[in-house]
């Protein structure tokens, strides 16, 4: 009897330990790593920037691709957007588990003007899910100004012995300015020539000149000399011709008409955009 309750006080004391021992190697197991972690996607793009340029009142540019994927474990559920309303993509969503995606982005440059500094976007690729979310890709959009040549007035409107300025501009010219030539014309009954001064492209220019070569027309030139030429799509005035109100036999609202024509150098094919404008007689 003595022996067999010693060998059950051994039997409860080895499955003791047995039962500590077990519990302490599960304390010391290392753990697996969550399944999750491992195989989170990530997302890859192929490009950083994209460029596109376009003319002003032009076609839209050619569309571009970009191209996106997973570069990690698990499935990539992404959106890809915009965020101005002249930029759009398409499709707008996919999904990879490696394989690569085309994303077709264009612009719409219809409701945009010319600008001398670029318009700016940014292309957003999202999945909440993913390790770096989100990418992002700048987009640049530059619209060129038309090549053309247009005239404005200041003032529009006044009385005898007004001085009224006369800006002939340049927009987009597609290739750099040296030298030019024009003419402008006037009525005599109400107007006469009275100077030249230089435009805003033309500060530093060699000579910028006009001379009377009959009643009512005005040949102007410039040349750079030393000086820079107008590089190519810049935007501003040529050249300012100063004009004075002598109509003092005119009727209020007599209108008048002032135009260019006749443009040689390197303004020669250039479109005059508005070839003439109307000043009018105000008493």
């Amino acid at each position: 009897m003595a022996m067999h309750s010693k060998a059950m006080r051994l039997t409860w004391i080895l499955s003791f330990f047995l039962l500590i021992f077990i519990i302490d190697c599960k304390k010391k197991a290392p753990t697996s790593p969550d399944l999750d972690e491992v195989v989170k996607p990530a997302i890859w793009v192929d490009v950083s920037e994209m460029s596109f340029t376009g003319f002003e009142s032009g076609q839209n540019p050619s569309s571009q691709t970009i191209k996106a994927k997973n570069s990690s474990g698990g499935t990539l559920n992404y959106t890809i957007s915009g965020d101005v309303n002249w930029l759009s993509i398409s499709p707008a969503s996919g999904s990879s588990t490696g394989n690569i995606n085309e994303h077709t982005v264009s612009v719409n440059i219809s409701n945009l003007s010319a600008s001398l500094s670029p318009y700016s976007g940014t292309i957003t690729i999202a999945d909440s899910n993913a390790t770096n979310s989100p990418k992002q890709v700048k987009v640049n959009l530059n619209i060129l100004p038309r090549d053309s040549i247009s005239i404005s007035c200041e003032p529009s409107s006044g009385p005898t012995g007004t001085l009224v300025t006369i800006s002939v501009t340049v927009k987009g010219n597609s290739k750099e300015i040296k030298a030019f030539g024009l003419e402008l014309t006037f009525s005599t009954a109400m107007l006469e020539y009275q100077s030249i001064s230089k435009g805003d492209l033309t500060r530093d220019w060699s000579s910028v000149d006009g001379n009377v070569i009959s009643s009512g027309i005005v040949r102007v030139g410039g040349y750079a000399g030393g000086a820079n030429s107008i590089s190519k799509w810049s935007i501003g005035s040529i050249v300012k011709i100063i004009l004075k109100v002598t109509g003092s036999g005119c009727t209020d609202g007599q209108q008048s008409q002032i135009s260019i024509q006749n443009c040689i150098d390197d303004i020669a094919g250039m479109t005059i955009e508005s070839p003439s404008i109307i000043f009018t007689y105000k008493k």
